[in-house]
């Protein structure tokens, strides 16, 4: 998969750090990719970086590491 084709739900492989998660694309309140706050210049390096969705924690880690909170 990569950003410019058609998101699907189910289980992922983190493209960062390797570990399986649950997509949840079709479940937006539940979805980490809406529930995580990421910048949108964090947001543009991740798609230039990778072809898929990284997992909860690797999402969380790079919003936070860009000194944004996961929960702001």
């Amino acid at each position: 998969m990569t950003w410019n084709q058609p998101l699907t739900e189910g289980t992922k492989q983190c493209p960062r750090c390797g570990a399986g998660f649950e997509c949840k694309v079709d479940d937006l309140r539940h979805c980490d990719c809406v529930a995580v706050k990421v910048s949108l210049p964090v947001l543009k390096t991740l798609q230039g970086q990778y072809d898929d969705c990284l997992c909860p924690n690797c999402l969380r880690e790079m919003a936070t590491s860009a000194g944004h909170s996961p929960a702001s």
